[in-house]
């Protein structure tokens, strides 16, 4: 594609200070993606994302924080694709193995490879010891399937306890194991024994209660829907650690506790699910450090490969190995341990493992939870503000008395009003996710924070909420 004059370079985009960015050259969407999005649209399936179909942005390139579409307008990234690039846009390190590997071996189904004993020795490095044995996959949504058969396989039984407001993926069992997402509606019959309890949402809590009193009784319920629901054939129980999609919503400590003592008393595995909490989106390389709980079973993939697929499970080999999932093929997928994987994945787990990226999650990522959560006290549309490490949300109500959530359409224009300024975000509903990459810097995150201010406001005004 050729370049529009005064563009700049790709090498140019990685070296733009913070300061200089966003930059915007065009209204939205300018003229070469209204072009190339009706190419496009000529043979896409018309079920893009909200926030794609609302902004119509051609992506080009990117680096670091920022992006940049065919017109040469340049975003702060918030979304980091859809919470993978946690390393920011095209890596040095991970490009640079892709680069390597490349022309060396793209593909051989299942073989041991050098790239993949050298991305297990790795990965092994962040785990505890019952978690050091893999299976690897492409997407979370194959990984969570994959988890479902395993439990199976390992328990000899089918039940599996999921929580509201989860989000597991979009394949089938998966979509069983899923809240009220909309998403799931149509698809229906869902996979038998598939059992729901309430989720630690202090905001909105399921049984009414407020959490200076409740002594975590959404944690307790799920010993009712055992007793209750189940016919005693417990396989699993599934949970994100931090739920991201359904909201950014920390299980504290003692929920996930007591879910480990119901596992332990059943026989059934603990599985916890962070394809898009690990990889250091927390803060930690697991979101499961924190609160000294080590599950059964791990389910990673997103940003442990820097926007390469990569996904997999981690358990003991004690579980894995366990027919029918332990025998010949039977755990295995066709693009799954491929070298390009295996080898992202190494450079990935690296760079996390030295510990400077994960420590700026940390720092700038409360830096970004406390600026936004004073732009409460001039936002009444701001109704909760949560989150931990560069996982933050914003939950947007029309009122704040009653709670009562934004409409989809008000949300999707703050998507909109915050594009225009030069902030790519993802919500659309009455929650504004907040996942930049975990090497932004201070600066960026706090002009990033200013726009969400004036874009707050923009909105406001228009709908009398102010």
């Amino acid at each position: 594609m050729t370049s529009l004059p005064g563009e700049i370079t790709f090498d140019d985009l990685g070296a733009l200070g913070d300061g200089d960015v966003p930059r915007l050259r065009t209204e939205l969407p300018g003229p070469r993606s209204v072009e190339l999005w009706a190419r496009d649209a000529e043979h896409h399936a018309a079920n893009s994302s909200m926030a794609a179909q609302a902004l119509g942005l051609v992506i080009r390139d990117g680096k670091g924080s920022l992006v940049r579409d065919v017109d040469g307008n340049v975003f702060v990234d918030f979304c980091s694709g859809i919470v993978v690039t946690n390393l920011g846009h095209c890596p040095d390190t991970v490009v640079a193995a892709l680069q390597e590997e490349v022309g060396r071996l793209m593909h051989y189904f299942d073989y041991a490879t050098p790239a993949r004993a050298e991305f297990f020795e790795a990965l092994a490095t962040t785990l505890p010891e019952s978690l050091q044995t893999f299976q690897m996959y492409t997407t979370g949504g194959e990984a969570v399937e994959a988890a479902i058969r395993l439990a199976r396989s390992y328990t000899k039984r089918y039940e599996i306890i999921s929580f509201y407001s989860a989000w597991h993926g979009r394949t089938l069992g998966a979509m069983s194991l899923m809240g009220g997402f909309p998403q799931k509606y149509g698809y229906g019959p869902f996979l038998p024994g598939a059992l729901h309890s309430p989720n630690a949402y202090c905001y909105r809590c399921p049984l009414g209660l407020t959490r200076e009193s409740c002594d975590v009784a959404c944690a307790r319920f799920v010993d009712r829907v055992y007793e209750q629901s189940s016919e005693q054939s417990l396989a699993a129980v599934i949970i994100e650690p931090v739920q991201g999609v359904g909201g950014v919503i920390t299980h504290p400590p003692e929920f996930l506790a007591h879910l480990r003592e119901l596992c332990d008393l059943t026989g059934a595995l603990l599985i916890f699910d962070e394809v898009l909490t690990g990889a250091g989106r927390t803060g930690t390389m697991w979101a499961f450090e924190e609160s000294g709980v080590v599950p059964d079973v791990l389910i990673a993939g997103k940003g442990l490969g820097s926007g390469y697929p990569v996904s997999l499970l981690a358990s003991r080999r004690e579980v894995l190995d366990a027919a029918p999932f332990g025998q010949p093929g039977a755990g295995a997928s066709t693009f799954a341990s491929g070298n390009l994987a295996c080898a992202a994945g190494a450079a990935s787990v690296r760079a996390l493992a030295d510990g400077t990226i994960l420590a700026n999650a940390r720092r700038v990522g409360g830096v970004l939870l406390d600026a936004v959560s004073a732009l409460a006290d001039r936002h009444p549309i701001i109704g909760d503000v949560r989150g931990r490490g560069m996982l933050v949300a914003v939950e947007l109500v029309s009122e704040r008395a009653t709670k009562a959530r934004l409409a989809p359409a008000i949300g999707r224009r703050l998507i909109e009003a915050l594009a225009r300024r030069g902030l790519l975000a993802a919500g659309g509903g009455h929650i504004l996710r907040l996942t930049p990459p975990l090497i932004i810097s201070e600066e960026l995150v706090r002009r990033s924070v200013a726009i969400l201010d004036d874009a707050l406001g923009e909105i406001e005004a228009a709908e009398g909420l102010a």
